[in-house]
């Protein structure tokens, strides 16, 4: 009797020839099919046979043997001992059965219905597949193992599965529906609320996007991601700002500040003034989005874990986030187990990419620098702690450094390494960054002469009017003589 997992068990006798004719004459479907059929899906040993020899001559000449040039017998004589004349002669048998079929149907004889065997194979290499899966969750299951990780591989296996048979991305034709291309909020960009970068970025990091920021210790990385999911909260879109080391109480406090022009260190001798600013903030701010705040472990977070809790948000809540800030990534665990740290570190960042472009919302983090990166002047991507192929696949990436003489100025170097959407390399010298206030700006007479045409006139008129403000702040603070 024939086992359930086998074509016979599954489909009747005649199945396993049908298949093989698919095979043999549908070219693309015999490339996309056959390394996912395994040998032992074959009742009859002269069809194992034959599939192994079909196998092998893919894998010699990168594409299956065909009925129409013959070279089904050229690999069965390639693939089989000229002396073992039985074998061969039950091969040419199988080949010329098969090729009798095709005849009829090419003469009407009999239907065409290539079309539903090809679908019933990719159906029944699925049900082996999911069949597989049972059993793999099964023996884990039993073993007490729940890790993140055996989850991972789960839905990992799963989306696999999910993938075979589809039909395949053939590209888009240059000139169909140019219009889509050509909308204005293609990118549905969001600003980070520095115009400096949000002008070189054509309005901030857009759909799918990634963002990274390049800084070493105590330089600022929690206060540029907190501005940028403040100003994003601002503006109405509901931000997921996800932390490890700070308490969601001081990531508040940094919003408070930014807010209510209250420096951090100040804020526990004026909490009346502070709850008294922020009620008229919010007041005068009726159409701000949701600001989640979600503080993760710092030992076993991973990718997969942060992504249960998005979608988690959205089935409970119906919650979606239209960004999401990650401080930091080099805080998170690789969901693949692996002895490389290289790979491990890589492996994180590429599921970060891949949920910014399934989600297709853009998502920022940072990553810390090596040890040549403190107290630098400027940062490149050869201060990048771990693996610096991460920088590869961001789509924008810049570094921010402070000197020891800028931190106590509230002053920043701002380095654009790397802009998928525009030019990189702009350098941006003393900015005002001051982790106490919860300021960045990037003043006009920073801005290089050309970074300066791409203004527009109301982005130039704000950089002015800041320059006025700190011009004036400054005059007031100098002593007098």
């Amino acid at each position: 009797m024939a086992e359930e997992h086998t074509f016979l068990g599954y489909l009747g006798p005649e199945f396993q020839e049908k298949c093989l004719w698919q095979l043999l004459t549908d070219t693309e479907f015999g490339e996309k099919t056959i390394p996912l059929l395994e040998i032992s899906y074959f009742d009859d040993p002269t069809y194992k046979r034959f599939f192994a020899i079909m196998t092998q001559y893919m894998e010699l000449n990168e594409r299956p043997p065909s009925l129409k040039d013959k070279s089904i017998l050229i690999a069965i004589r390639k693939f089989v001992k000229k002396t073992d004349k039985t074998e061969i002669e039950l091969l040419d048998a199988v080949a010329i059965k098969i090729k009798n079929w095709n005849d009829m149907v090419l003469n009407k004889d009999i239907p065409h219905n290539g079309s539903m065997i090809q679908k019933e194979t990719i159906n029944f290499i699925k049900q082996q597949e999911y069949r597989k899966i049972a059993s793999f969750i099964q023996s884990n299951v039993q073993e007490g193992n729940n890790s993140d990780e055996f989850l991972a591989e789960i839905e990992e296996k799963t989306k696999k599965i999910g993938d075979i048979g589809a039909e395949d991305d053939m590209g888009i034709e240059i000139m169909d529906n140019i219009g889509t291309a050509l909308r204005k909020e293609f990118r549905k960009a969001i600003p980070t609320g520095i115009i400096g970068i949000d002008t070189l970025t054509k309005g901030g990091l857009g759909g799918g996007e990634m963002g990274i920021i390049l800084a070493g210790t105590g330089v600022g990385k929690s206060t540029i991601l907190t501005y940028i999911a403040n100003t994003a909260y601002e503006r109405g879109h509901n931000v997921l700002q996800i932390i490890f080391e700070d308490k969601p109480d001081e990531i508040r406090r940094k919003h408070f500040a930014k807010w209510t022009k209250i420096p951090l260190s100040e804020i526990d001798e004026r909490t009346d003034e502070v709850r008294e600013k922020l009620n008229e903030w919010h007041e005068n701010h009726p159409n701000h989005g949701k600001l989640i705040i979600k503080k993760f472990p710092q030992e076993n977070t991973t990718m997969p874990k942060i992504r249960q809790y998005v979608d988690k948000c959205w089935k409970k809540d119906s919650l979606k986030f239209d960004i999401i800030i990650l401080d930091y990534i080099d805080v998170l665990e690789s969901h693949k187990k692996s002895f490389d740290q290289n790979a491990s570190e890589l492996n994180i960042v590429k599921a970060f990419e891949s949920m910014a472009d399934e989600l297709n919302i853009p998502c920022w983090t940072a990553i810390q620098t090596n040890r040549s990166g403190y107290n630098a002047e400027l940062i490149d991507t050869s201060q990048m702690s771990g693996n610096i192929k991460r920088a590869q696949k961001t789509h924008f990436l810049m570094s921010v450094a402070k000197t020891a003489e800028q931190k106590l100025d509230g002053q920043a170097n701002i380095a654009i390494l790397k802009a998928r959407m525009a030019q990189d390399g702009h350098v941006f010298r003393d900015c005002v960054f001051d982790n106490n206030t919860m300021e960045i700006r990037i003043t006009d007479e920073i801005l290089p002469q050309s970074t300066r045409k791409m203004l527009n006139e109301d982005g130039v008129k704000a950089i002015n009017n800041l320059d006025e403000q700190l011009k004036a702040h400054k005059e007031n603070q100098e002593p007098e003589e």
